[in-house]
């Protein structure tokens, strides 16, 4: 698993805050489906990003996502001035949860809560650094068995370079990719545009106005890159009276060096080339090329697929040439609906050549598709709760929301306080009966939450860790608590930590259950009901795997085992059954 790197410099690590408490007898780490944050030390910088774990207790494969030159932040935001909110990078990891895969993603060094480092001079080797670290870090952990890189456009290019300097992936997803010399990428966006401007009097008037630096750019590319072969950092032009500055010539000379179509060849793995038909950043038929150029150097693992009507995020388009050129260079495309078509495309492929053990969720992928884009994702709303804003509720007086199938009955007494009266009350929480105890939702904070935990008379769960660390507190009954193979008997009101890694088993030799409460630093749900229905899955693989033999009661362990003598010695009445 992966711990948080300490300020004085511990070995390179990842923060997986994964999942919330289970009581699993010998188990890998908690299965709950997450969004979980990760911190990463490195020379080049301070990488922040995301993981999301679906609903599995079996190791799963984990897609590393590596945005492109639009995507600024891990979940695809282009903080271009004006640009209308982007997520593409998130709706690609909650499609691939849904389909049952994991993934990380981060912010770019730079943008979100990346921050650049002593080694960063911004080039593609730093950030093929950056994101050989990140899959470095991703085998580590013992939550996924095989690690993909999904490279979206120009991250493709970042994903080939980190192969070609050992680390590699075990198999790869090129959305977008370019497949040809800078040269054809300038002439497909900036030479195509300038080509559209003098077409008629009007796209000359729009091109102009909204699109001013880009046809310039349309004019100018051939003496930028020769400038940028010639050792220039810096091209200077004036375009009509308008003055254009380019700086940055060092990724130019970069892609010179080792030019995106030759790259390619160090991919030694299944490929999927995944292109719109209706791309005007990078040609859609890259896609086959890339296929090609793989099959030539030996690797006949390549498949490409081209989505009908859509563009370089895999968002509809309009009909119109007119409105689709317009939509590109305004940024204005952002606000276009997702295809599901190209999620499940994606999974199918992911299905054929890295199977999963975690169940897929085909309506969530669509969901996904569909969630609005005209503004950022809206936060779930759970069952049961009005839709009145948070902030909002209780302004004018306490307000109820009744128990329901998924949520506990809970006071809005004022504007962002919420009451449970008594969470013992069964009558009144939500919950799931397990083997591990009945179990439910309490509180969802902005970035906390708490829950339950009912553990019935006689069960045993012996020692496994967690990802995440709790703070758990005995609200009724006793039980004990195992770490270590040491065992202390919990009480009413008693308190303790566990932390990140740190096994910990559960016993109850006492004649009645032992209600407990566990509170989590960070929110690991996005709902009530996305908690309920992993407790409603986790129910059934446990009676599966009591089925299989894995014991639950303490009656089940053999009568000299640790676990049965200390319970003999704090409770003398259970030899007489009444606790097993």
């Amino acid at each position: 698993m992966f711990a948080r790197p300490g300020a004085s410099g511990p070995p390179l690590s990842l923060l997986l805050l994964i999942a919330a408490f289970s009581l699993a007898n010998q188990r890998p780490a908690e299965a709950h489906p997450t969004e979980s944050a990760f911190r990463l030390d490195l020379p080049q910088g301070e990488v922040h990003g995301t993981v999301l774990i679906p609903h599995v207790d079996r190791r799963i494969p984990c897609v590393v996502l590596i945005g492109g030159s639009l995507s600024h932040d891990r979940n695809g935001r282009n903080f271009t001035p004006g640009a209308p909110p982007r997520d593409a990078l998130a709706r690609l990891a909650e499609a691939l949860q849904a389909g049952g895969y994991g993934s990380i993603r981060y912010d770019r060094i730079g943008y979100g809560q990346s921050k650049p480092g002593p080694q960063w001079k911004g080039a593609y080797a730093d950030e093929a650094a950056v994101a050989a670290a990140v899959i470095q870090q991703a085998r580590k952990s013992r939550d996924f068995s095989q690690i993909l890189v999904a490279g979206e456009s120009a991250g493709a290019y970042v994903a080939c370079l980190a192969a070609k300097s050992g680390t590699s992936a075990d198999g790869y997803l090129l959305l977008g990719a370019l497949c040809g010399p800078a040269e054809s990428l300038y002439a497909y966006n900036f030479g195509c545009l300038a080509e559209f401007a003098a077409s008629s009097p009007e796209r000359q008037k729009w091109a102009e106005s909204k699109a001013r630096y880009q046809l310039a750019l349309g004019r100018h590319y051939r003496p930028l890159l020769a400038a940028a072969a010639a050792g220039q950092d810096e091209f200077r032009a004036d375009d009509q009276g308008f003055s254009l500055v380019v700086g940055g010539l060092a990724r130019r000379r970069e892609e010179l060096a080792d030019p995106p179509d030759e790259l390619f060849r160090v991919l030694k793995v299944p490929v999927l080339a995944l292109a719109g038909t209706a791309d005007r950043n990078v040609p859609p038929a890259h896609a086959a090329r890339i296929v090609a150029i793989l099959n030539e150097a030996g690797n006949q693992q390549a498949t490409s697929r081209v989505i009908e009507g859509v563009d370089h995020s895999f968002q509809r388009v309009p009909a119109g040439e007119d409105e689709q050129v317009r939509e590109r260079f305004e940024l204005t495309s952002f606000r276009r609906p997702y295809e599901a078509k190209a999620y499940h495309a994606l999974l199918d492929w992911l299905y054929e050549h890295f199977p999963t053990p975690a169940e897929g969720y085909p309506e969530r992928v669509e969901q996904v598709a569909a969630r609005p884009t005209a503004a950022e994702p809206p936060p779930t709303k759970a069952a049961g709760s009005t839709d009145k804003p948070s902030e909002v509720r209780a302004a004018s007086g306490p307000e109820t929301d009744p128990k329901t199938e998924d949520t506990p009955q809970r006071l809005h007494l004022a504007p962002g306080i919420q009451v449970i009266n008594d969470i013992g009350d069964a009558e009144k929480t939500a919950g799931v009966p397990t083997l591990e105890g009945r179990i439910g939702p309490l509180l969802l904070g902005d970035g906390c939450q708490a829950h339950f935990i009912d553990m019935p008379a006689g069960m045993f769960v012996g020692e496994h860790p967690h990802s995440t660390e709790s703070l758990i507190f005995t609200v009724r009954g006793k039980w004990v608590l195992c770490s270590a193979g040491r065992r202390h008997v919990m009480q009413p009101g008693t308190l303790f930590r566990f932390g990140p890694g740190t096994p910990t088993g559960y016993e109850v030799p006492f004649a009645e259950s032992a209600l407990i409460l566990i509170f989590k630093g960070d929110r690991l749900s996005k709902s009530e009901n996305e908690f309920m229905e992993y407790l409603r899955g986790m129910a059934g693989r446990l009676e599966k795997e009591h089925a299989a033999g894995t014991p639950f009661l303490l009656k089940e362990l053999a009568a000299d085992h640790p676990a049965r003598e200390f319970a003999r010695r704090v409770n003398p009445q259970f030899d007489s059954g009444e606790a097993h």
